[in-house]
């Protein structure tokens, strides 16, 4: 048997003689489950809860076209992933490495270690690591391609190139591949698209279009008399009491079109006996070009009273005389005497609705993301002569990964001056209409109906529609670019100890030091910079000035400009103790000092293994484990993040700021495992337990809301105690649920965490069945606790000590199943092989579900299991070809509903269904 380091150790040796619980999937295995996708492998390992990489928009830090791993539900962030033992950056504007930047092809196996290892790597492998290697002693040209059939879409389709060459003295690698993901409308999936009564949650929205306005008995008096459009009922609806309900989900994506691509080659050469140099390098990115969402937002941000013209707060004015107003007059919706003393947009409103947005085509309005990655990494490795042989790996890497967001939003002050029928690049003069002045139309009358269900609308008048022209003034992009960098020096030797020796063999040994540079920058357009457009005039009145420094967009607020960095020191030392042939002992401790206010940290960790009987082996291991913050977290600016807010009925504004007394979280591991192997027959079961200190986490803005306004009970805005809690929200208006308009949150060091479980294997060979050799094998994680402290905000509890097993905590703790896991059956005979293989996803309960006014709806509180079914075939064909053909989720399961916006939980379920998978590898 070959050699290596295992993750987990800077010692060499082979996952089977470890103390620690790795599992390695190597090439071989995953061509026998179909060559799933990184996304697809990553979700099937049962150690992983709640993983990205489907339909992300709704889910808060995530980026559509990423994917993640997410080790024991502990936060894709405490996973660390390495590249042949060297850390990855995290994707910039995330908070985790994107595993879809990973060369697929270039993958020869993937070694997952489920247990906390900061005395090996530091900072992030809190949960575990996962170390994606690249082949080995691949020589000549390998093609392939593959392509799914999904239902309702064009397919997905991947073409990979990687080509070896192996000389006496040096070996290189060279590979290069393309996936394509293409788009499935949500209204391709009944259960993605739910009427109002099925799933309240489900998409549906006060602000809409069709939608609530105020109107007033004269000039100079307020707007108080409710004005509901009244083509709700004909093309959006149902009507309630708060307004026109708009169900915008059909104007999303389950999932987007997107283009993948990695670039990667590494060199390998004997400079002596002694000496090897390694130097590879990655190139990879991917595009998502039209993410579709809702035509445009419910405004968050409204104009001063100097674009109004008018005293009221809070929304758009829109004039006697706007054509859309006098459309209704017209048609006898509204009298001429009230149309007279215009009109005030109110939040239940949005700019456009089920009429789409004209600017993408009708449908809904389109974001666009594109992300790049390069990396270069080139060391030395080998061997001093004396002491025994020291082997030693001297390595730099360098990481630089670049976003490019641009996300279509309304511009407040330029909507307003076009409700007035001042809009327009080219408007001159003050007379409404006229000079190169545009109108917009706030109200149904420009609609012609409803473009996701056809029903037309008997009010429509074509010459109030909005043209082109006034949407294209009053939309722009909120839009900027993120770039992330990491240099890392790594030093390590290792050797042996000739001189102690402890009756089974030398002590063995490892020790090192590294440096690790990471830095962070943000560059946003002039009208996304708080500092060029401070103010919600600021499109329209150069060198406004305001108190409330919202940023010109009506949804997403401003944000700053940032270049920050910082740099970290670290050394660590390994010893490997063999006490007896039965008996090994590992001992780990590194230490690390980031400055500043995060200062230094020390981790050890201490590992058994004892060999019992020939059939058994028990191993342990304990240790502390720590996370630093990255930068953004602890700097003093915001970043604007979106959630559904039930007490208002649709998204809000969630600015959530960084915390420099941030400190960095600890955690406490442990891992007790025993080894089965009888013949033919192998199995491991682990007891893993985690218990964190002060995990750094934002503040829930749920929470803060929840405690302002609990379900069935009186508010809290008077009440002198809930104050500062009350002071996190900004209301447009008055304090109250209907009016909340954004909520600060922060990063903070959150309640303690102590979650715990346990982890089986099994597998066995039943050899010459039918002249073949049938393989069986399972793999499951139970988890047995996910408590979490009461958390407090301002001083108030906004959440009692909870333990999260079994639950869907959106947006909160994530979804957390009890069980995950898999089961195959196998059968290899030749050149073929057959494998069904069975997941399987245990049920949920919606946290949400009594505790707010979800408990008016109860369906859906209890999320089912998921359970599919996969078939795939692989047979060996002349020519070094291999053909693979895959039934992925053959009886056609779809995924249990949820009351989410997409009716399912996209970090524990597929939306796809049943599809079919081809893939050919040719060799030349």
């Amino acid at each position: 048997m070959q050699e290596v380091v295992v993750t987990g150790s800077f010692i060499a040796g082979t996952p089977e003689n470890a103390a620690l619980p790795v599992n390695v999937i190597g090439q071989d295995e995953m061509q026998k489950q179909g060559s799933p996708s990184t996304v697809d492998l990553i979700k099937s390992i049962p150690a992983v809860q709640g993983v990205a990489g489907e339909s992300n928009q709704f889910g808060a830090g995530q980026t559509t076209g990423a994917g993640s791993v997410n080790l024991r539900g502990l936060g894709s962030e405490r996973t660390l992933v390495l590249m042949n033992g060297r850390r990855m950056a995290i994707s910039p504007g995330s908070i985790y490495v994107d595993t879809n930047m990973i060369p697929s092809a270039a993958i020869g196996r993937v070694e997952v270690l489920k247990d906390g290892a900061a005395a090996t790597y530091g900072s992030d492998a809190v949960a575990g690591v996962v170390n994606f290697i690249t082949r080995k002693n691949l020589n000549g040209l390998e093609v392939s391609a593959g392509y799914s059939l999904i239902d309702g879409s064009d397919g997905d389709y991947n073409v990979n190139a990687a080509y070896g060459w192996q000389g006496d003295n040096a070996d290189i690698l060279l590979t290069a591949g393309y996936r394509r993901r293409s788009e499935l409308s949500a209204m391709d999936r009944d259960y993605a698209v739910r009427p109002f009564n099925e799933n309240p949650q489900g998409g549906w929205s006060t602000f809409g279009n069709p939608g609530l306005y105020l109107t007033r008995s004269a000039p100079g008096t307020a707007f108080t008399t409710r004005f509901l459009d009244p083509a709700c009922a004909a093309i959006s609806g149902p009507v309630s009491t708060s307004g026109c309900q708009f169900q915008y989900i059909g104007f999303d994506n389950l999932v987007e079109d997107e283009d993948h691509w990695q670039l990667y080659g590494e060199i390998n050469v004997d400079l002596t006996d002694n000496t090897k140099f390694h130097a590879e390098a990655l190139y990879s990115g991917h595009v998502v070009s039209a993410e579709n969402s809702s035509p445009s937002y419910s405004p968050n941000n409204f104009p001063s009273s100097a674009l109004t013209t008018v005293g009221q707060p809070n929304g758009f004015f829109i004039p006697g005389e706007n054509p859309g107003l006098q459309a209704l007059v017209a048609a006898g919706q509204i009298s001429a005497a009230q149309a007279a003393n215009g009109a005030f947009t109110t939040v239940s409103w949005r700019p456009l609705g089920v009429g789409g947005n004209p600017l993408f085509g009708g449908k809904g309005k389109e974001d666009k993301r594109a992300f790049e990655t390069y990396r270069i990494s080139a060391g030395l490795k080998g061997k001093f002569d004396f002491a025994g042989g020291i082997g030693w790996d001297a390595a730099l890497t360098y990481m630089d990964s670049s976003s490019d967001i641009a996300t279509p939003d309304v511009l407040v002050g330029k909507l307003q001056m076009a409700m007035r029928g001042l809009g327009g690049d080219n408007c001159t003069g003050n007379t409404p209409g006229q000079n190169g002045c545009l109108w917009f139309n706030p109200f149904s009358t420009g609609i012609a109906g409803n473009v996701l269900d056809g029903r037309t609308n008997p009010g429509y008048v074509s010459s109030t529609a909005n043209s082109l022209e006034v949407l294209d003034y009053i939309f722009d992009e909120y839009a900027y670019k993120i770039r992330s960098q990491m240099f890392t020096a790594d030093l390590v030797f290792n050797g042996e100890v000739g001189a102690i020796d402890f009756g089974a063999g030398p002590l063995a040994w490892a020790a090192g030091g590294q440096y690790r540079w990471s830095g962070i920058e943000r560059t946003n357009n002039d009208f996304t910079n708080i500092a060029v457009s401070p103010c919600a005039d600021s499109s329209v009145i150069s060198g406004a000035t305001c108190s409330a420094q919202n940023g010109p967009f009506s949804f997403f607020g401003a944000l700053a400009d940032y270049d920050l960095d910082y740099s970290v020191g670290a050394a660590f030392v390994e010893l490997q103790m063999p006490f007896t042939d039965t008996l090994t002992g590992t001992l780990a401790v590194r230490y690390e000092d980031y400055g500043g206010n995060i200062g230094s940290t020390t981790n050890p960790k201490v590992a058994l293994k004892w060999q019992a009987t020939d059939w058994l082996a028990l191993r342990a291991s304990a240790g502390s484990t720590f996370r630093a913050p990255p930068q953004t977290q602890i700097a003093n600016t915001a970043t604007t993040s979106l959630a559904y807010t039930t007490a208002a009925g649709g998204y809000k504004a969630y600015d959530l700021w960084g915390n420099p007394n941030l400190r960095p979280e600890k955690a406490d591991t442990l891992n007790l495992g025993a080894l089965f192997e009888f013949g033919d027959f192998r199995a491991s079961v682990d007891y893993w337990k985690f218990a964190f200190k002060g995990p750094i986490d934002n503040e829930g803005g749920s929470d803060i809301v929840n405690a302002v306004f609990p379900a069935g009970q009186p508010n809290h805005c008077n009440d002198p105690s809930y104050a500062a809690l009350v002071s996190r929200i900004s209301f447009t208006g008055t304090c109250s649920a209907t009016n909340i308009n954004r909520v600060r949150i922060n990063y903070i060091n959150s309640p303690d965490v102590d979650t715990s479980g346990i982890d089986f294997s099994a597998s066995y060979t039943a050899r010459d069945v039918f002249g073949g050799d049938m393989n069986f094998g399972v793999d499951m994680t139970y988890v047995l606790e996910y408590e979490v402290d009461e958390a407090m905000i301002e001083g108030i509890v906004v959440a009692p000590k909870t333990d999260y097993v079994g639950t869907m905590d959106y947006l909160g703790y994530g979804s957390q199943p009890q069980w995950k896991g898999s089961a195959f059956a196998e059968y290899n005979r030749g050149d073929h092989n057959v494998r069904w293989t069975v997941r399987y996803v245990d049920d949920m309960i919606d946290t949400r579900g009594g505790t707010s006014t979800f408990a008016t709806n109860q369906n859906g509180l209890k999320i089912g299991a998921f359970v599919t079914h996969d078939l795939a075939y692989r047979v060996m064909l002349p020519w070094d070809t291999t053909l693979s053909l895959s039934v992925i989720n053959v009886f056609d399961e779809e995924p249990p509903f949820a009351r989410l916006d997409l009716s399912y939980d996209p970090f524990t379920a597929n939306p796809l269904g049943r599809y079919y998978k081809l893939n050919v590898i040719k060799k030349f």
